[in-house]
């Protein structure tokens, strides 16, 4: 009869490891924007991950929020982890992206006021402005007021084409409101603003079109995100970042809802929170970690448009993500209305 046990308990020992072998994906898909942003996370990220886990990373992008939308409603969930804005996890938290494990909820070390309970902060990047050199060789503009002086400085200036990143808030800016009294946003206020250089905005509407933009000259200065100015400036452009009423954003790791092994997503999060992963990120493409004290040595160019030094850190405007989530409707209802007119 002890024997019996014995060999009963074998088989079921094997069995179990078995499933647990079976529950063990061969590999998972971490999406983000995607180029060579998405390149560095697999080099830096999905490497260590798969070092740890014996688990192969792949990579999509760009990510939209459409895309997972339909995956979450068809029941088809490719993505096993997705960095995507804070906004989308505020608006849709418990809907396409599920909460996370009670660890990656109490990060103290992340910058505050991007994180909810279903995304953590990952990397970030700073809006900033840049002009050419060429055409301001003396110096170009200075802040946000400068930019929307067609007289003292005409020409074209390139602008995301959305309501949800910064193009509010700089107008607003420009029209001379101070960064702690941005929120709530005035709305016919910021609009009012831009319209006055309507005619001079020239729309990018990916992160490597602004690149493209930079590298060509087909604007005289632009609103860009200091990781897609990096590989303009670094192949070339002619373009000096400007540190002054820069605004910071951070993007988030979210888990969607319907993966299929939620607990391997949060362990890639897990590897992707560590100092020595955020800081890989960067030194491949310079986002700012998300992760306080992360020191990435990095490139010229990349010193040039990197948003973590203490000085630039600390001078940043911060967006009320949250009043921006709460407002979403209204704010992307009015965009497309001014588009349109």
């Amino acid at each position: 009869m002890k024997k019996l046990t014995t060999f009963v308990t074998i088989v079921a020992t094997a069995l179990a490891g078995s499933v647990a072998a079976q529950d063990k994906p061969e590999q998972i898909v971490v999406a983000n924007t995607g180029g060579p942003y998405l390149q560095a996370v697999l080099d830096a990220t999905g490497k260590a991950f798969e070092e740890k886990t014996g688990i192969e990373v792949l990579g999509d992008g760009p990510q939209t929020l459409p895309q997972l939308q339909q995956m979450v409603q068809a029941n088809r969930v490719t993505w096993d982890v997705v960095e995507v804005p804070p906004v989308f996890t505020m608006r849709y938290c418990g809907e396409l992206f599920q909460e996370l494990p009670a660890d990656l909820q109490n990060y103290d070390n992340v910058l505050p006021g991007f994180a909810n309970k279903c995304g953590i902060n990952i990397a970030g990047y700073a809006n900033i402005m840049l002009y050419n050199t060429k055409v301001f060789p003396d110096g170009g503009p200075q802040n946000w007021s400068e930019f929307f002086d067609t007289e003292k400085f005409p020409g074209k200036r390139g602008l995301w084409d959305g309501a949800e990143g910064v193009n509010l808030e700089i107008a607003l800016m420009a029209d001379g409101v101070a960064p702690e009294d941005l929120y709530p946003l005035d709305l016919d206020r910021a609009f009012a603003k831009l319209d006055t250089i309507r005619d001079d905005i020239v729309f990018w509407r990916s992160g490597a079109q602004s690149t493209q933009m930079m590298e060509s000259e087909e604007v005289d200065m632009m609103m860009a995100w200091s990781s897609r100015a990096y590989p303009a400036l670094k192949n070339g452009a002619p373009f000096e970042p400007v540190w002054n009423q820069h605004i910071i954003y951070n993007n988030v790791l979210t888990i969607p809802m319907g993966v299929p092994y939620p607990e391997v997503s949060a362990d890639f999060i897990r590897t992707a929170m560590e100092p020595a992963q955020q800081a890989r990120v960067s030194e491949l493409y310079p986002v700012t970690p998300g992760l306080i004290g992360a020191e990435p040595e990095l490139d010229e160019a990349g010193e040039k448009v990197f948003a973590g030094t203490k000085e630039r850190a600390e001078s940043a405007v911060v967006p009320n993500i949250q009043w921006v989530a709460d407002n979403s409707e209204e704010i992307n209802r009015r965009w497309t209305e001014w588009l349109n007119n």
